[in-house]
């Protein structure tokens, strides 16, 4: 096998059978050139390969496997969910997909940059999309369905898109608090009541944290972004805070299990997938007021090996019949404006939050030295 493909095998920690016999497939032909396979590797779809390329042979027509490789954060579930969903429609291209936090995959593709390995990115907090932007890592690619955008929703330029935007709430145990007792608004997060009753996951590991702890500061920064007045407020959460968890599973367990009754931030998404999903005694409030939304992007990678493969997915896994299956099976909530209410999932019609005008491109670049300040001058080392 080519050394490129044992590399990127050996860098996937226990990836689906399934996923490693598409990922062995695609690289035992990109090494084999002209040579056929007759060994009945299975296809996701569970057909037999040399049997298909026997027959295909006996037609007298070639086949070329063909395949696109995607990386996500989110969630080994979902990705295999769609690809297999896309491979049932397009049965002669392989998906091969990884799961991988935000920040890692963004990594990835800084190392692989001369040699791009992935052709897809799935999801992620817009910050490290911007960054990718800036390091030349994506490529334009314009979706059919720009027009149902915003424009704040998508790179001028083309590079990424928004697919869902993500909602900052105050997440707590309805086995100890009542919706009603929360936290009305950001500020009476720093009520007496909640001294050393907050939880936060590590914001430094956390895209969805940076990105909270950033809006938390922007929403009080004025048309200059002024970070002082949001410096004060994370200065003062801090001194609420009883913790910070090193990953969601201590989050979540900590809220659950803990008789202590405390309370977090946390994306509005994963609250409901947690609570209905995976059965956790989870309930939310979204604080009144507007509030800077976080944006979850896709993006085509700069030099994808497997570029129509690539923007075949993508047009897939955007296109709005599976936007809105996503919305009802994994409580995400859609960017684009081409949806009727009639058409929308019940949970998301009770959904209500003021989206703050936001310049991306800006917020993205301050997040770095906005965390940078809260971690040397704000964050208590000892939590």
């Amino acid at each position: 096998m080519d050394p490129v493909c044992l590399a990127l095998l050996s860098r996937w920690s226990r990836p689906s059978i399934p996923l490693v016999l598409a990922a062995v497939l695609t690289c035992n032909v990109a090494s084999a050139g002209s040579q056929n396979t007759t060994s009945g590797t299975k296809t996701a779809a569970g057909r037999n390969v040399g049997d298909e390329t026997a027959s295909a042979r006996a037609r007298g027509r070639r086949v070329t496997p063909r395949s696109v490789v995607v990386f996500s954060p989110h969630g080994q579930e979902m990705i295999d969910e769609y690809a297999d969903a896309f491979h049932r429609e397009r049965p002669d291209i392989q998906v091969v997909g990884r799961f991988l936090p935000t920040g890692q995959i963004f990594s990835q593709l800084r190392i692989d940059k001369t040699a791009p390995k992935v052709d897809v990115w799935w999801g992620g907090t817009s910050a490290f999309f911007s960054l990718a932007k800036t390091e030349g890592l994506l490529q334009a690619y314009r979706p059919s369905w720009a027009g149902a955008l915003k424009a704040e929703y998508h790179d001028p330029t083309d590079l990424w898109y928004a697919q869902f935007v993500e909602v900052a709430a105050i997440v707590f145990n309805k086995n100890i608090h009542r919706r009603e007792e929360m936290p009305r608004t950001w500020d009476d997060l720093l009520l007496p009541k909640w001294r050393d009753k907050v939880v936060i996951r590590e914001p430094l590991e956390s895209g969805t944290m940076k990105t909270i702890f950033t809006s938390l500061i922007w929403r009080r920064g004025g048309p200059l972004h002024d970070p002082r007045p949001g410096y004060a407020f994370l200065r003062s959460l801090d001194t609420q805070t009883h913790a910070y968890l090193p990953n969601p599973q201590a989050l979540y367990d900590r809220l659950a299990k803990s008789p202590e009754g405390y309370i977090s931030l946390w994306n509005l998404t994963d609250i409901l997938f947690q609570s209905r999903v995976n059965g956790y005694p989870f309930d939310y409030r979204v604080p009144e007021g507007p509030f800077p939304i976080s944006l979850d992007p896709v993006a085509i990678v700069a030099g994808a090996a497997h570029l129509e493969e690539a923007r075949l997915f993508y047009e897939f896994v955007t296109s709005k019949e599976n936007c809105l299956k996503m919305a009802r099976d994994h409580f995400r909530i859609l960017a684009r404006s081409d949806v009727s209410p009639s058409e929308l999932p019940d949970w998301m019609k009770d959904i209500h939050f003021e989206s703050m005008p936001v310049d991306q491109d800006a917020f993205d670049k301050l997040q770095q030295e906005w965390m940078r300040h809260w971690r040397e001058a704000i964050r208590d080392p000892e939590k």
